[in-house]
Formats: structure tokens, C-alpha cells, sequence
């Protein structure tokens, strides 16, 4: 019988444990990074004409030009070896904005960081692409070590993969509504509405969180062998 530990179960890699370790190590480089007194105001002034620009816009084009963007980057991250550069990449590059935006305002850019994190597409997007980058390291591990499941997990990696549009479709949909609203409402409104958007998130969050366990199903069986199905409240 294969030795258990936090990673593995009955001798196989878990993708759900590899997917919580890439998002704790994506926070803490947000949290890093984002603290660091930068300052570039030629970078800032693009960054914010950038944001002007989609912030002047209706909903739905807001949403048109957030989400295509953000799949862009995590099909780059799930792309095998490639993938984790990108990550370490996209993740860092993110982070020096924040730590720049926060300078320019006086205040530590790990506010700013915390301030994006009060809002529910912050605890989308953010895990999503863990999750790619997560299901990248699990496709290398399944070719390099357990090739003759590689049929199998193939598929649990394009579950994953669609997954990962879902996430941040819906990821696109609270953020565009942040912003119009955020553009729109009179002060206090403009922050009080976007954070009430946390009342259809939950549920929405809950239930994308029902769809990713159900995708690593097999990772909650006892006995991997045929005739035992029973599962295990193992998180």
C-alpha cells in the first residue's frame, strides 16, 4: 500500500492539494511584492490611462475587455513548463502595480492589495489561476511518473481548464459590475453596492466550489482499485 501524506493519496499526486499550496504561494507573493515602496510614474500613467479607458465604458464592454484578457493568461499558465514561468511572471508583474499604485497615494501598496481583496472578484480570479498553473504541474507529474493514466487525467485537466473559463467568466461579471458601479453611484453608494455584491457571490462561490470537488472526485476514493467506491470527508 502507497504511504498517504499532504500531496499524495495512494501514491498519486492530488490536484486539489497542489492547487491550495500554488494559491498560498500566490498570496504571499502578492503580499511581498504589493508591501515594496516602488515608484515609476512613467509606468503609473500608463497603467492608469489603461484603466481610464475601460473604466469609462459600459458594462458589458468593461466585462469584453476584463475577460478575455485574463484567459489569456491563465491558458498561457496552464500550458505545461511554461506555465509556472508565467505564473511566477503574471503574479510578480501584478504585484509591482499594486506596490506602485499604493506610493503614488502615500500608503503602502499591501493596502491597496487589501482594499482589491474586499471585493468577490478578488477570491474569482485570483484562484483561478492557481488552479491552472496547479493543473500544468499535475499534467507534467501524471506524463513524467504515471504515464499509463495519462488518458484519464487528460481529462481531468481539460475539466479544469473549463473550469478555469467559468471561474473567470464569472470572475469578469462581478468585477465589470464593481467598476460600473463604482463609476456610476454617488459616494458612499459607489463603494456600499459593489460590496453588497457579496450576497449572490457567496452562493455563487459555494457552488463553483461543489464543481471543483466534484472534478477531483477521485481523489476523495479510499482504495483506488475497482469495487470501492466509498468516500472519505477528507477536505
Amino acid at each position: 500500500m502507497k504511504q498517504d501524506s499532504f500531496f499524495f493519496r495512494n501514491g498519486i499526486l492530488m490536484a486539489r492539494r497542489l492547487f491550495l499550496a500554488t494559491f498560498i504561494v500566490e498570496m504571499i507573493i502578492y503580499l511581498v511584492i504589493s508591501a515594496l515602496p516602488l515608484s515609476y510614474p512613467t509606468l503609473l500613467a500608463v497603467i492608469q490611462g489603461q484603466q481610464k479607458a475601460i473604466d469609462s465604458q459600459p458594462f458589458m464592454p468593461v466585462l469584453f475587455s476584463i475577460f478575455p484578457h485574463n484567459l489569456l493568461i491563465a491558458s498561457l499558465e496552464i500550458i505545461p513548463f511554461i506555465g509556472q514561468f508565467f505564473f511566477i511572471f503574471s503574479t510578480v508583474e501584478t504585484s509591482v502595480v499594486i506596490a506602485i499604485e499604493g506610493t503614488s497615494v502615500h500608503t503602502s501598496g499591501i493596502f491597496v492589495f487589501i482594499t482589491l481583496a474586499l471585493f468577490p472578484h478578488t477570491w474569482l480570479e485570483l484562484p483561478s489561476y492557481a488552479i491552472a498553473t496547479s493543473a500544468s504541474i499535475y499534467l507534467i507529474y501524471i506524463i513524467a511518473r504515471r504515464r499509463t493514466l495519462l488518458r484519464e487525467k487528460i481529462r481531468k485537466v481539460l475539466y479544469l481548464y473549463f473550469f478555469v473559463i467559468l471561474e473567470l467568466f464569472t470572475a469578469g461579471v462581478f468585477e465589470s459590475a464593481e467598476i460600473v458601479m463604482e463609476q456610476t453611484l454617488p459616494s458612499p453608494n459607489n463603494i456600499i453596492y459593489p460590496l453588497l455584491l457579496w450576497i449572490p457571490a457567496i452562493p455563487v462561490i459555494y457552488l463553483l466550489i461543489r464543481i471543483f470537488r466534484r472534478i477531483n472526485r477521485d481523489e476523495y476514493v479510499t482504495n483506488p482499485e475497482p469495487g470501492f467506491p466509498e468516500l472519505t470527508p477528507t477536505p
